[in-house]
């Protein structure tokens, strides 16, 4: 079952290191870009900044072969969740669930990045860590509770 998320934009850049000293001044201007793009009606939403748990997803794609490879998702991760604070949501510490991914694709051949956003309801999770990954650390943890035991 594929979930939505509640908002959604897109970026024509790369989001810049925020660890990276070197690019300091484009993390100022790339928040600045942020604000400009997330969509008015998100900004002006009675629910934003929510006061819930959330998911955040973003999926940078990159035209260049040498950006893709020194560009470090933990690190564009910081960036982005700092962009938001305040926006979509008051605090990085309501952040349950982070997706990050870069990719190279022709069906995407420039600088761009995709993010989404969903309030978590409830105890219900992100599909893929409710479907997936749980699971399977479940049976990891159990598999070796038991091993420890013998």
């Amino acid at each position: 079952m594929t979930q939505e998320f509640d908002y959604k934009f897109g970026l024509t850049e790369l989001i810049p290191s925020k660890q990276d000293e070197r690019e300091g001044n484009r993390v100022t201007a790339f928040k600045k870009v942020v604000e400009s793009k997330i969509p008015p009606e998100i900004l002006k939403s009675a629910n934003l900044p929510s006061k819930k748990e959330v998911f955040v997803s973003v999926l940078q794609f990159f035209a260049s072969k040498k950006e893709y490879a020194e560009r470090d998702v933990d690190n564009m991760s910081k960036t982005i969740l700092d962009c938001l604070k305040g926006k979509l949501y008051i605090d990085d510490s309501q952040v349950r669930t982070l997706l990050i991914s870069k990719k190279i694709s022709t069906k995407v051949p420039v600088n761009f990045a995709f993010v989404g956003f969903r309030e978590i309801k409830g105890d219900t999770d992100v599909g893929i860590v409710q479907q997936y990954l749980l699971e399977q650390a479940v049976t990891l943890f159990q598999t070796s509770a038991k091993t420890a035991q013998n």
